[in-house]
């Protein structure tokens, strides 16, 4: 199974609102929205859907549990709320599902002949002057299943009354919702690992131990493998706990210390996990500890950050091992703020080792180009996007809206989506001496002709685009490329700035340099008033703005350019008509003869 929507009514700030996983490219889904914007408050609502195989109550996170359902009442009803709560979740069954369900209808002697592909939970909680109701709470399921019923050879619509015979095992496949609003948790001393042991925190951490026994691939479970071995006074039990312990050391140090080393660029190929399998008045226990080299720590007296990252290696990596209910939804509030953009960079890709992942995040460095399709931005209409301070809380109405919708709905509130624009604008690598290279105006210009380059009708330049700040401020670039003796151009618009700012350039730099700067007007007379933009006939306009945004207007000089940006950031390429490729040709072979 896994999750196709959410659904929210009134939930805190979130009016009406649904969070859409279909259609999806993957399984990771980005949220991203100024401060307030009610991000945290989407996770939190996902998070409070009721039928969950396992919580992680045992952590203690903060904010983690609802502690009080009335601090839910949307706060611009809270002087008198005669309304309803409600989270809706779709989730889709596949083959192995609908098995299981066929399966266990079969021992109720009910034959099923059809499911369908989605079954949805409500939960509705009922409140009257702003008191909950808790005698009128609703959880309801709707399903698609026909049968035959014993011996009757008519297909029938189940109604509630024989569905319910298999509403246990439909619940216990529901994927776990794993909501972390951080991982600042203390670890345990020792794990105890008898299921006996009424500790919540044990119990948790013992499917955590059963994940890295599964791990290992050898069919081995807790109680034949470890506990009785800790027991066992029998010398070749004791042996055989030591080579398993042995081997959970190894593919522990070896999945944490490989990540560590992959993420921060840091080898600490000296550093070990050491664990400690032993017995004392409480049971059966393993104990973590951290070898450097000669010395042993125990985990907690680690840093911050290495507990961090520990825990969430832990916790996020082995789950993969899981034989049963492995299929977990990841709810990631501001994931790995604290670490530095490359490491942050690197702790991305891990999101692909999971099985689903939402998270939300102010840093462009967590934003992944290819996955744009997955992203939201969440607007709350209390803030005043021109002016962040002025936040009217009675005014509170969290939207969820698709990225691509929102930029072309609201193109000059970009700062909702910032970290996006960030990730897709150019950043300069180590500046080096590259020969033959073409200055432009600016970024789209850059990416434009970085689109170009790669396609083969137009064919491959043996120059460097390089991007400027804007027609005007070129003369910093110009004078280092002269000084450091680069053969170059200057590729300017044949608009009215393009031309004025051609003849500043001579006037500052000397007329030596006229054969260096030049309008799209120099190389073909007819390009008057020429942007970029400008070499693509009509119909390439429209594909290309229409191939990532949905927008009705002709031509949006915008949706144009940042569709550019996001086809060169994730290599892909596309079919230009003669028209345009005739174009870039032109101005190809005229740079060409330039540089000859």
């Amino acid at each position: 199974m896994k999750f196709k929507y959410f659904k929210f009514e009134n939930f805190k700030g979130i009016e009406n609102q649904t969070l859409d996983l279909r259609k999806n490219t993957n399984d990771i889904f980005t949220l991203v929205g100024l401060n307030e914007s009610g991000k945290t408050t989407v996770l939190e609502a996902i998070n409070f859907f009721a039928y969950k195989p396992e919580s992680l109550n045992a952590l203690e996170l903060d904010n983690y549990e609802v502690d009080d359902i009335h601090s839910l009442i949307p706060i611009n009803k809270l002087d008198n709320f005669n309304g309803k709560i409600k989270i809706e979740a779709c989730l889709e069954i596949d083959a192995e599902d609908i098995a299981e369900i066929k399966k266990e209808f079969k021992s109720h002697n009910i034959h099923l002949q059809y499911a369908g592909p989605e079954i949805t939970f409500t939960q509705v909680y009922h409140f009257k002057n702003s008191q909950h109701q808790s005698k009128l709470n609703e959880r309801t399921w709707t399903y698609d299943f026909k049968a035959k019923i014993g011996k009757s050879p008519k297909i029938k619509q189940l109604t509630n009354e024989y569905a319910t015979k298999v509403n246990s095992l439909v619940k216990k496949n529901i994927p776990s919702i794993l909501y972390f609003p951080n991982f600042l948790f203390e670890f345990p001393e020792k794990i105890y690992l008898d299921e006996s042991v009424g500790n919540a925190k044990d119990k948790f951490y013992q499917t955590i131990i059963q994940d890295i026994l599964d791990s290992l691939d050898n069919d081995l479970n807790i109680n034949d493998h470890l506990i009785k071995k800790i027991e066992s006074t029998d010398k070749q039990d004791r042996k055989s706990l030591t080579i398993l312990v042995n081997k959970m050391q190894k593919k522990l140090s070896e999945v944490i210390f490989n990540k560590w080393n992959q993420i921060f660029k840091k080898q600490l190929s000296k550093t070990e996990i050491i664990l400690v399998a032993d017995i004392d008045s409480t049971g059966s226990y393993i104990e973590f500890n951290i070898k450097d080299d000669v010395d042993s720590y125990s985990l907690n007296q680690r840093s911050l950050g290495f507990r961090w990252f520990f825990v969430y290696i832990l916790l996020t990596q082995f789950r993969a091992f899981r034989k049963k209910n492995k299929n977990a939804l990841f709810l990631f509030d501001e994931p790995a703020s604290n670490l530095h953009p490359s490491a942050q960079t690197e702790l991305l890709k891990s999101f692909e080792t999971l099985p689903a992942v939402i998270y939300t995040t102010h840093s462009h460095y967590l934003i992944n180009p290819k996955w744009l399709e997955n992203t939201f931005v969440i607007k709350n209409e209390a803030i005043d996007y021109e002016n962040e301070a002025n936040y009217h809380s009675r005014n509170t109405n969290i939207k969820i809206h698709k990225y691509r919708d929102f930029a072309v709905k609201y193109p000059n509130q970009s700062s909702y989506f910032q970290p996006i624009l960030e990730i897709l604008d150019y950043r300069p690598t180590n500046l080096e001496l590259i020969p033959k290279s073409v200055i432009t105006e600016g970024k789209n210009d850059f990416y434009t002709f970085g689109l170009i380059q790669n396609l083969k009708n137009v064919g491959s330049s043996k120059f460097n685009f390089i991007p400027g700040t804007s027609a005007s401020n070129l003369e910093n670039l110009i004078s280092l490329f002269l000084g450091w003796g680069i053969k170059f151009i200057v590729l300017l618009d044949s608009d009215k700035e393009g031309i004025k700012q051609k003849e500043r350039y001579l006037e500052l730099f000397g007329i030596s340099l006229e054969d260096r700067i030049i309008t799209y007007q120099d190389i073909d007379e007819s390009w008057k008033n020429f942007e970029t933009e400008n070499l693509f006939d009509q119909f390439d306009q429209d594909k290309i703005q229409t191939l990532k945004y949905s927008t009705g207007k002709k031509f949006d000089k915008k949706i144009f350019n940042r569709t550019i940006q996001e086809l060169v950031a994730k290599n892909e390429k596309i079919d230009l008509t003669k028209g345009t490729s005739d174009n870039f040709k032109k101005v190809m072979q005229f740079l060409s003869a330039k540089f000859k």
